[in-house]
């Protein structure tokens, strides 16, 4: 055993014979911003990779043992625990320096066959797929409280919308399930790249593996990942990784934040659609007659900072590979924002379930807007034979003939009764009062045909159907979480080694 009074840099006395530069050691408190983010991992890295070297017989036992003791130890104590200095560099070579003064020499066996590099990219992925695993948990929450809600309001009548111009009568419960799909779809992709995160690239020693005799599957047991990553080299300079992630958050966002935005106009009193609850609001300091949707502009906001943020990841993974610029930003962002959009997506959710919907003007507004046109142009064709270009340009000059004035069923008989004998030269052979009649809401509302319609038998197969894949979802996780079993086995080997609980 060496002095422990005064550790030494990773590097001292070997390669490098002078300490980093003030400048340098500036630069090395940038990449302990985020060493909260990755105590953990690292520590439950070093731990395993410590039982490896041990059960390799790589490490000289007594030393091993000690050296696990020390990291069980600092594991305990947290982060917290440990006098972060920039002057030794990044979290990985703290730890070291904390080590060394320890145990001296017997600290240089965790280095045995192991980067620095290898090290921080578990930590990296054992947080995110524990910060994966809780915003999945939270998008299949989210999928199954919105559409409870669209449950609710399966008979809800509204006017729905394209270019904000009333386009065509639907109901609330069809209009919250376009916004369901997507986060569907996205929590899907986040499945997939979570089981990506899932493989382990332990015991890869740096590039191109070590003769030391390292257990890469022994590691990837005890850390609790699904497989190896097969390629070493890969498994250090996985760019796709942290792209794919942030690009398939920025997706979840950007779903999210187009129904924020619309339900903050739904807010305004030109509209009056829904008022939201309170708890989700804010006032203004000098406008007392303000209830301002703060939560939707919130959500709003921290989507449109996730989509710089994906480019920063993006543009800093463009790198020749085996370059550490790329991890810097991977390490501090993806994580932060994996935690910014499991907050938004719950956010959306409770802001739903908050709201207050007014449902008299919502029916109201889907009575006005001539949104019936669609429904008259397609029973022209139906009734009458007209082709659907014809059908169109009749109905278009009976919106414009009634204009401003209210379209009564004497009004809009007399109209279309006028603009169909212009167009055809003929009288129509089904009678006004028939055609009118079946041009209210509610029955353009059930008679939609065909699936992912807003009639109540599409509606309800496409609850059923959301409810499966989410289920499908929430199993396969599980599942993988389950056989992972991660860290009780972790720790009940290290309890056995150490013969003592851990």
């Amino acid at each position: 055993m060496t002095d422990k009074s005064e550790p030494r840099y990773l590097d001292g006395g070997g390669r490098l014979t002078k300490p980093p530069s003030g400048g340098l050691v500036r630069a090395f408190s940038h990449e302990l911003d985020y060493a909260q983010i990755l105590f953990d991992g690292i520590s439950y890295a070093d731990i395993a990779h410590t039982v490896m070297l041990l059960e390799q017989d790589i490490a000289q036992e007594d030393e091993g043992l000690a050296l696990l003791t020390e990291l069980v130890d600092l594991h305990d104590r947290g982060i917290e625990g440990l006098n972060l200095d920039a002057k030794w560099g990044d979290l990985y070579n703290n730890r070291d320096a904390e080590l060394q003064s320890r145990i001296g020499d017997g600290a240089g066996w965790l280095h045995a066959g192991r980067a620095r590099r290898e090290a921080l990219t578990l930590a990296w992925l054992i947080h995110m797929r524990g910060a994966g695993e809780e915003l999945l948990r939270a998008a299949f929450a989210s999928v199954r409280r919105v559409t409870k809600l669209a449950e609710q309001h399966r008979d809800t009548v509204m006017p729905d919308f394209t270019y904000l111009q009333h386009a065509h009568p639907t109901t609330l419960g069809h209009y919250l399930l376009g916004f369901v799909y997507p986060m569907l779809r996205d929590a899907e992709r986040l499945l997939h790249e979570w089981h990506t995160v899932n493989e382990s690239p332990a015991g890869s020693a740096s590039t191109n593996g070590s003769r030391l005799p390292l257990d890469r599957a022994r590691m990837c047991q005890l850390l609790g990942f699904e497989e190896l990553t097969e390629h070493n080299r890969d498994a250090m300079w996985r760019s796709d990784v942290p792209i794919n992630l942030m690009a398939v958050m920025v997706s979840l966002t950007t779903g999210v934040s187009k129904l924020a935005e619309e339900l903050q106009v739904w807010c305004t009193q030109e509209f009056g659609f829904v008022e939201l609850s309170d708890e989700h609001c804010r006032t203004s300091v000098i406008m007392p007659n303000k209830k301002n949707p703060y939560a939707l502009t919130f959500i709003r906001g921290q989507a449109r900072e996730l989509d710089g943020q994906l480019v920063s990841v993006v543009t800093t993974n463009q790198t020749a590979s085996g370059q550490i610029d790329n991890r810097n930003t991977s390490y501090n962002l993806v994580p932060k924002a994996m935690t910014t959009t499991r907050d938004v997506v719950v956010m959306l959710a409770d802001v739903l379930e908050g709201a207050t919907f007014d449902l008299a003007r919502l029916r109201q507004q889907a009575e006005s807007g001539f949104t019936f046109a669609t429904e008259l142009t397609d029973l022209l064709l139906e009734r009458e034979g007209v082709d659907s270009r014809r059908a169109h340009e009749i109905v278009g000059s009976v919106v414009a003939d009634l204009g401003a004035r209210e379209a009564t069923p004497d009004a809009l008989g007399e109209a279309l009764r006028k603009a169909f004998s212009i167009a055809l030269g003929r009288d129509l052979q089904t009678s006004v009062e028939e055609l009118v009649g079946e041009l209210s809401v509610d029955a353009i509302v059930e008679g939609r045909k065909g699936r992912g319609s807003c009639a109540p038998d599409a509606m309800h197969v496409m609850f059923e159907d959301i409810e499966r894949r989410c289920a499908t979802l929430e199993k396969d996780l599980d599942e993988t979480v389950r056989q992972g079993s991660f860290p009780v086995r972790l720790r009940e080997v290290v309890s056995q080694r150490l013969g003592r609980e851990w």
